[in-house]
């Protein structure tokens, strides 16, 4: 790519989130720290238990890669277990299978009041 090409696409990526290509809330970090999530039912009940890698991650949710089944559903309730800190109850708001086993899914971090 040409250097205006850089600039042009670096522009983009940092215009005001009211502007037309704003894509983001939060700034994404990427990363390869590996993590075990276990998925829930109604947030109460753990189904089954996924081994992942955390591909990005952001003040509002993460990106995973993950091995395993395919019950895996948009809005779909879970606990994000990684190496060093207490267990994060999230939602699943998007999915890709990429190939049998594998599926790579975004979720958006949940706050639990009292």
């Amino acid at each position: 790519m040409t250097t205006t090409s850089n600039q042009i696409l670096f522009s983009l990526c940092n215009q005001r989130k009211d502007q037309r290509y704003y894509k983001r809330k939060d700034q994404r970090y990427y990363n390869s720290q590996g993590a075990s999530i276990e998925l829930l039912i109604d947030g109460q009940e753990i189904q089954q238990s996924f081994k992942g890698m955390i591909i990005d991650d952001s003040f509002s949710g993460c990106g995973l890669i993950i091995i395993g089944e395919k019950k895996l559903y948009i809005g779909q309730l879970c606990n994000l277990k990684m190496q060093g800190i207490d267990p994060i109850l999230c939602q699943i708001v998007w999915l890709k299978r990429l190939d049998n086993n594998i599926t790579r899914i975004g979720v958006k971090y949940l706050i639990k009041s009292n």
